[in-house]
């Protein structure tokens, strides 16, 4: 026996046209199936009709929100705390094999520890002679260049280079800063 049609209008949405009806009437005093499947589908349909509504709790949109931007946050300091273990250890290692290599050229040329002793000394003495050379040059110019300049010029350039300074601060504040999620 075919039980299509009689089991698409057990469950149908639409209410059943009259010959259909008394054909589904008299299906289903014969057959065992379909009468357990439209008591079936009854106590499906009593189920959905005693459907209840749970409604959110007030201030959930907001609870909601906050939750999501610290996950964001949470995840944002997870990101840069781990780039800067990574650039950290690059650094590291890279000072590392700067070191390593150093040394290998530093005992590649050293055969005696004298001439290594008198060359160090040599470097340090030329790097002195050269500070004391520089400063001898520099400070006479710098004195020169201060005394030159009128301190109304100087105000103007230390008021200018302090509202530089502020504007770069607060640029860089506005970009770090965190941005509200709205939905």
């Amino acid at each position: 026996m075919d039980h299509k049609p009689y089991e698409l209008w057990l469950v149908a949405d639409q209410p059943l046209q009259p010959d259909q009806e008394i054909k589904l009437q008299a299906h289903l005093e014969t057959c065992e199936a379909c009468r357990t499947l439209q008591e079936s589908w009854r106590e499906v349909e009593d189920i959905f009709e005693e459907r209840i509504f749970i409604h959110p709790q007030p201030g959930f949109t907001e609870r909601w929100q906050l939750q999501i931007i610290g996950e964001f946050n949470l995840e944002r300091e997870k990101e840069q705390r781990r780039l800067t273990w990574m650039f950290l250890g690059a650094t590291t290692g890279a000072a590392f094999l700067i070191l390593v290599i150093m040394t290998i050229r530093f005992f590649a040329t050293l055969q005696n520890p004298t001439e290594a002793f008198i060359s160090g000394m040599t470097f340090v003495a030329g790097v002195s002679n050269l500070t004391e050379t520089i400063q001898k040059a520099f400070f006479p110019l710098l004195e020169v260049f201060i005394l030159s300049v009128p301190t109304l010029w100087w105000l103007l350039m230390v008021l200018s280079a302090s509202l530089l300074t502020l504007v770069l601060i607060f640029s860089i504040r506005r970009v770090i800063k965190t941005r509200r999620v709205s939905l």
